[in-house]
């Protein structure tokens, strides 16, 4: 009896930690190093918080991934800005919580510096 309450609560903290690293995954695929990264559901201007202060280093450079924080799954539009100063709009990008999405140089739309 012992051995099957320690191994459920093994589970149970495992499976808590597990759910919190378990939002939808970026890869930057975009040429450059991303500083700022704010999301609104599709279609609309209601920018979340930076999701870039997530990463370690605060930023998230060419190939690298980073989980976001208290995004579920959606279509959402992404606002990102890159190191150069530029400032650019991904639309309509399915994200999936656990599941992995990338951004592209080909899916930056609207940019300004």
């Amino acid at each position: 009896m012992r051995r099957l309450v320690t191994a459920c609560a093994v589970l149970l903290l495992a499976g808590s930690a597990a759910s919190a690293e378990d939002g939808p995954r970026f890869l930057n695929r975009t040429g450059q190093t991303i500083v700022k990264m704010y999301l609104a559901a599709a279609g609309t201007k209601n920018w979340g918080v930076d999701q870039c202060k997530n990463d370690d280093e605060g930023m998230v450079d060419h190939n690298e991934r980073m989980t976001l924080v208290g995004v579920k799954s959606g279509r959402y539009d992404i606002k990102l800005s890159e190191q150069g100063g530029r400032t650019c709009l991904a639309k309509n990008i399915e994200l999936k919580e656990g599941a992995q999405f990338v951004v592209r140089d080909t899916d930056l739309t609207e940019c300004s510096k």
